[in-house]
């Protein structure tokens, strides 16, 4: 209840808002030299793209450095977005098959130096020791497009243990390949065209279910949070990150900006208040909470600890809530009935 009332008063007390970056010229200007070049140097596309993407990644992250700290975070969603245009445009321009989940199983039953081991092993199970879920908050090409959705104020995790869905998720993955491998002799699901196929198709299905579960729970991470296998690993590594969010229990007014903020539902607040760091492995290193915090009470820190998961779970009626996310609410006689949530 306590937190309830907080979160009320940072709502109705807290300071107008900045004006928003306006990056439309910018997209504007992106586009028409896409296009441009696209055109002009069509016999060399692929490596156009890749180029073009680079230079504006490039771009991006100095705008991300300049800009004022309360606007950084809509230019983050535009570095994500083109860092998962660059990786996913040189998995599919550069021959490397299936760097899906199911390719890593197939690459690892083919050998150990297979690329998407590689990618694996890299991006999403040492590195996560150095750097936590960073690949989840900068880089990942299904969330830069989640990013783009309309629902970031998260309301809040789901009631019950949903989470399981991703090991589900993985188990099923995993058992599939192991099927295809040893029940039909199947050896082609990580290279070729076979493997390209399985990616895009995958990759596909992926983007397609992250959009419908945003749009249902009005959570733009919904997918993130509760289906993605690929969290399986890089949660068990994250665990051990040198890298985390810190924050100064000295500054901290308990606004609870950083809590309704941050697109994972971590209550941020509760480990200023104990003197923690933010240890929970749902963290992506977005740092929305540090661009928003109007006391500068957090930073980034490296130092080897772990800790406890402190997650804000949604109101219990905000569970249905997502009958109006799809329109269902004019089929109910009590529709008029459906409870406000507060606006964030």
């Amino acid at each position: 209840m306590t937190e309830v009332v907080k979160e009320a008063s940072y709502m109705t007390t807290r300071a107008p808002q900045t004006k928003r970056l306006d990056l439309r010229p910018a997209l504007f200007i992106w586009i028409l030299v896409f296009a441009v070049g696209s055109l002009a140097f069509r016999d060399y596309l692929p490596t156009f793209i890749v180029i073009d993407l680079i230079i504006s990644e490039a771009l991006a992250i100095t705008l991300y450095v300049v800009a004022p700290r309360k606007q950084r975070n809509a230019v983050r969603r535009l570095i994500i977005f083109l860092m998962g245009a660059i990786l996913f445009s040189m998995t599919v321009f550069s021959g490397r098959g299936n760097m899906q989940i199911e390719g890593l199983f197939f690459g690892a039953l083919l050998t150990l130096t297979h690329p998407a081991v590689l990618h694996y092993t890299l991006a999403k199970i040492a590195g996560p020791l150095l750097f936590g879920r960073v690949w989840c908050g900068w880089a990942c090409w299904f969330a830069a497009l989640f990013d783009q959705l309309p629902y970031r104020r998260s309301k809040g995790r789901l009631h019950g243990r949903w989470g399981w869905l991703r090991y589900a998720h993985f188990a099923i993955s995993l058992g599939l390949v192991l099927l295809f491998w040893f029940g039909y002799g199947y050896r082609d699901g990580a290279n070729g065209v076979s493997g390209l196929l399985w990616f895009l198709v995958s990759a596909g299905l992926y983007i397609l279910s992250g959009i419908l579960i945003a749009v249902v729970l009005k959570d733009n991470r919904a997918f993130c949070k509760y289906v993605c296998p690929i969290n399986v690993p890089l949660k068990l590594s994250s665990s051990r990150a040198l890298l985390r969010i810190t924050g100064d229990a000295a500054k901290c007014n308990d606004c609870h900006a950083c809590a309704l903020i941050c697109p994972m539902d971590i209550q941020i607040p509760q480990y200023v208040t104990i003197g923690q760091r933010v240890t929970s492995t749902e963290c992506t290193l977005c740092m929305n909470c540090i661009n928003v915090c109007p006391k500068d009470a957090l930073s980034l820190s490296l130092k080897h600890d772990s800790g406890p998961e402190k997650l804000r779970v949604r109101k219990r009626h905000a569970d249905v809530d997502w009958l109006r996310g799809i329109k269902f609410g004019r089929l109910l006689r009590f529709k008029d009935n459906l409870p406000t949530l507060p606006v964030e």
